[in-house]
């Protein structure tokens, strides 16, 4: 068998990703989607159920520039010395 691979591509067009974080010395969980249509959905979770945005989250969407949503999708996970 000869198998010759001339080209491929691959386009994102949505993703899901579950985000575990530390804020002001709280754990969080969230479900952050976003897809080329209609952007960001952020939802903050407890265990498999979605749960209300805490007060600091609406905060944070009246006081900076950068979305929480585009800030979490930005994150790197932490890496222990």
């Amino acid at each position: 068998m000869n198998l010759t691979i001339n080209s491929t591509s691959q386009e994102v067009t949505a993703y899901d990703k579950y985000i575990s974080f530390t804020y002001d010395g709280q754990d969080y969980s969230v479900l952050l989607h976003w897809d080329m249509f209609d952007g960001y959905d952020l939802n903050f979770m407890n265990g498999k159920s979605f749960i209300s945005y805490p007060d600091w989250a609406m905060e944070w969407e009246e006081n900076h520039e950068e979305t929480l949503e585009y800030v979490l999708d930005g994150l790197v996970e932490a890496v222990s010395a």
